[in-house]
């Protein structure tokens, strides 16, 4: 390097701002860097908000969805149906469910679009018009069940109906008529909705014993609460999930009542009756839970 170079390096190292100069870039440097601090935080705070409201936001969501999910599944556990409030009802048979229309409720089984039934609020001039239809043939009151029940039968000339089974149910004030068609339900399934029918006023009456029926135009006592397995000519199989032992017995002393039928054979599980005209004879046996009718008819022609 020459001389002059070596003359005009020595002068530029000695060239530095003065110390006012040098303060007011420190200040401006500080000042920056605090200004650019808040700013990330900021950020940093809002991202944190929209996490937190997120976080509740799904947690309410959840905790809905259980609540909705649960009052669902403690109906399916209860086989509850509810029927609406028209009034509010509720009873103890899981395949089969109602819609409510302008006049009261239709009754589907589930899986099938067919009307089984009915449920509407009558006056008593129009349940005097449905009891004096030319094909009602049986009236009986239903003793012990949960509200005042008056039973119609009605004789029905249908491909898919024989019987519609009529009920006249005291509600406190209020009448509600209940029809179901057999044997698009059969028996034992209508009976068990109306034995546990459940109105939110006034309350059911609730009978300590066992509840008793007649199928069809039968005089042969049925216990209610029987689930249908098979029903096949003369054989008729059930499944009696809540019957004991002590039920059964009460149940075989209940038909010896009756005076329409005696016992004429038994072993301790089957029970053999006969009608008091002789004209059938039914084989009652229990075995666990199933319950199973073999009739037959001595003087029936074949």
């Amino acid at each position: 390097m020459n001389k002059h170079s070596n003359e005009n390096w020595e002068l530029l190292k000695t060239i530095s701002p003065p110390e006012e100069q040098k303060n007011r870039i420190r200040n401006r440097l500080i000042s920056s860097i605090r200004t650019q601090r808040p700013a990330k935080r900021n950020y940093r705070i809002f991202e944190l908000k929209n996490l937190v409201l997120t976080a509740l936001f799904l947690l309410i969501s959840a905790g809905l969805l259980f609540q909705l999910q649960a009052k669902n599944q403690i109906s399916d556990e209860t086989g509850g149906h509810q029927a609406g409030s028209y009034p509010d009802f509720t009873w103890e048979l899981e395949n089969v469910y109602s819609e409510k229309t302008s006049n009261g409720y239709v009754f589907y089984e589930d899986g099938s679009p067919e009307q089984i039934g009915i449920a509407e609020k009558v006056t008593v001039k129009r349940r005097d018009e449905i009891i004096k239809s030319p094909g009602m043939n049986v009236k009986e009151t239903m003793e012990n069940f949960p509200y005042p029940t008056t039973l119609y039968i009605e004789h029905v000339k249908m491909m898919d109906v024989s019987l519609r089974y009529n009920f006249f149910i005291q509600a406190g004030k209020e009448t509600i008529h209940f029809s179901f068609d057999y044997p698009k339900l059969e028996y034992a399934e209508i009976f068990q909705i109306i034995a546990s029918l459940d109105f939110k006023k006034p309350e059911p009456y609730k009978h300590d014993g066992l509840l008793y029926v007649a199928h069809g135009y039968g005089t042969l006592p049925f216990p209610v609460g029987l689930k249908p397995i098979e029903i096949k000519g003369d054989t008729e199989t059930y499944i009696w999930e809540h019957g004991s032992k002590d039920d059964y017995r009460d149940y075989i002393e209940k038909i010896k009542s009756t005076g329409g039928y005696k016992e004429t054979n038994s072993d301790g599980l089957s029970y053999i009756f006969e009608s008091a005209n002789g004209s059938q004879i039914v084989k009652v046996s229990l075995i666990g839970k199933e319950i199973t009718y073999e009739f037959s008819y001595p003087n029936r022609e074949e």
